[in-house]
């Protein structure tokens, strides 16, 4: 495999960094060799690449929460979360060493900017008797610099994709570094417009309209309320039930498995890996296919013909609850945005400040509780929505039920345990309720948490999170191998519901067989579609890589000869990129 192109991204990002310390030095002034200026130019090269040393040793302990390099809508994501300051010193505890590894770094900075100083390459380059010597040298070091700055001389400059293309999805943040990544990002314009199709041929590929929402064999209970669980960074992995040999992360969720094993289980896959990206799929069918999450994008405000409005005109009260401060991530205005009737938050919650897990929010078994209470209190149909937040570093567990919970390899297993507790203790108290029978219960994730967990194979479980469908009076459960994407939950709630309303949703009916399924996520400039046991890697142009999931060992694409028959998931792919593209850029969703 070639690196190549992470050379190229490294001398990209030095040059950009200390553009204003070389671009002076090719002047021919002799200001450039005054101590004064000198020293202003020490301090420049200093504070830039102090920043440039810390944004990596930041992403160094950032990245295992969010699996991808940190881009420009870092900034958006601070702005959205209230408790950002109280998260820092959290985050220092935690990696305070990465303070003296700064430290080393930068006494190596000041090493080489003293070196530097004592050479004679300013007196050379400015006191030079030969013209042409000058004109040479000068011509010489623009020459390397432009094609630093530029990353090459390829069509394009290099992006975040290039480390896709040569490295694969699975080594990007390795071949990435964080300078790079966010100053290509920061003011990134939104989604290009795409033409693999005219738009007719397009929608016979995929369709963003859904009103087919037959069940072929399946046959349900009648349903009158539903409530969907939104499970804090657990993956499939962490269940017994749900994970994949040899279960090396599993055995943390016994309850969440005896409940899989009487429900519809599906082969599920997050469609990001931020809790920010998550509603807008789960809710909304939007998936974040471009590096800025959808619900922080310029288009979040676009006139989408979203499901949850549907059940308001069915007469059912839609509700969200969150433990966490009211405005985190931006949850109370996306839910707005989509159809939310009323919005629970931090601010709302009415037990005692106790409950308060000194971080995050509300832990969840007295969230959970709250809100089986708040259900109670329910006096027509609804649609109910609560996202659990215990499960999340600091990894904390509340002191009254920390012993009684297996501790696992990694914290994460620990808190995992918890919020399966949380879980158990919620179907105990609404079990006893007078709407319980007449409810489905959807359980999902909205994103995998692998922190500091060991032997995980990335390709395959990276984006694995549980889809369950529960219903009590359901007394057919299955466990498929379909796979099914978070944005397909909503369509897939409406068949359960048997109700016919038509709304745009880049989800499908996982019941129906007549609809493709598939999961699509987006990572560094690459777009990955998951189908049957195959993992397509396509980076708007091309397939890349197709992988076989079920290959043991060293993973290896597919050979070309074998990848054929993939052309016309190819185009299935195309099509859903085209319409989600241009579907943003003329507001026509």
């Amino acid at each position: 495999m070639s690196y190549s192109k992470s050379s190229k991204e490294l001398l990209y990002i030095f040059y950009i960094i200390n553009v204003f310390y070389f671009i002076p030095n090719l002047l021919p002034f002799r200001f450039i060799t005054h101590r004064t200026y000198c020293k202003i130019e020490n301090i420049g090269l200093f504070v830039f690449n102090c920043l440039a040393l810390a944004l990596n040793l930041i992403d160094t302990c950032y990245y295992p929460f969010s699996m991808r390099r940190m881009t420009g809508d870092i900034f958006h994501f601070i702005h959205e979360t209230n408790n950002f300051g109280t998260l820092i010193p959290v985050f220092l505890k935690d990696y305070f060493y990465m303070i003296f590894i700064l430290a080393v770094l930068i006494f190596l900075l000041i090493l080489l900017i003293f070196i530097t100083e004592k050479s004679d390459s300013r007196n050379f380059i400015q006191k030079g008797k030969q013209l042409w010597l000058q004109i040479g040298v000068r011509l010489i070091l623009l020459f390397l610099m432009m094609t630093g700055m530029r990353g090459g001389w390829q069509y394009r400059p290099l992006n975040v994709a290039a480390a896709a293309n040569v490295a694969g999805i699975e080594n990007a943040a390795l071949v990435l570094n964080t300078p790079f990544s966010l100053l290509t990002t920061l003011n990134q314009k939104g989604v290009e417009r795409k033409h693999y199709f005219s738009d007719e041929t397009s929608r016979l590929y995929f369709s963003t309209t859904k009103n087919d929402f037959d069940t072929d064999e399946y046959t349900f209970p009648k349903t009158k309320n539903v409530v969907l669980i939104i499970l804090e960074g657990i993956s499939s992995e962490y269940s017994d039930f749900l994970a994949d040999e040899p279960k090396k992360m599993a055995g943390f969720t016994p309850f969440l498995d005896s409940l899989a094993k009487k429900s519809l289980v599906f082969k599920g896959y997050a469609n990001g890996q931020q809790s920010i990206e998550a509603l807008s799929s789960i809710l909304g069918g939007i998936p974040s296919l471009m590096e800025t999450p959808f619900s922080q994008s310029q288009y979040a405000a676009n006139r989408i013909d979203y499901a949850l409005p549907k059940l308001k005109q069915r007469g059912m009260h839609t509700l969200f609850f969150h433990g966490g401060k009211n405005g985190t991530m931006g949850f109370d205005r996306y839910c707005q945005l989509a159809g939310i009737d009323d919005y629970y938050g931090l601010n709302e919650y009415t037990g005692p400040e106790s409950d308060f897990d000194g971080t995050w929010g509300i832990s969840d078994i007295p969230y959970l509780q709250y809100f089986a209470e708040s259900l109670n209190h329910e006096t027509r149909p609804f649609f109910a929505t609560v996202f659990t937040l215990s499960s999340h570093h600091p990894f904390v567990v509340p002191k009254e039920v920390d012993a009684e919970l297996p501790t696992g390899s990694i914290p994460m297993q620990h808190t995992v345990a918890y919020t399966d507790l949380a879980l158990r203790k919620f179907f105990s108290k609404v079990s006893q309720s007078e709407w319980y029978d007449e409810t489905l219960f959807v359980i999902t994730a909205d994103h995998t948490n692998f922190k500091d967990a060991k032997g995980i194979d990335y390709p395959k479980h990276r984006y694995a999170v549980p889809i369950i469908f529960f219903h009590p009076r359901c007394t057919t459960p299955c466990q498929s191998e379909t796979v099914m994407q978070q944005a397909d939950i909503m369509p897939s709630i409406f068949a359960f519901c048997g109700w016919k309303d038509s709304f745009q949703s880049f989800g499908n009916n996982v019941f129906s067989e007549a609809q493709p399924h598939f999961a699509l996520n987006y990572l560094s400039g690459m777009y990955q579609l998951y189908t049957d046991h195959y993992l397509i890697e396509f980076d708007g142009n091309t397939i890349r890589y197709i992988w076989d999931l079920h290959q043991k060992g060293k993973r290896q694409p597919l050979p070309a000869k074998e990848t054929a028959r993939f052309r016309e998931t190819e185009k299935l792919l195309k099509s859903v990129i085209q319409q989600f593209n241009n579907g943003l850029l003329d507001n026509q969703l």
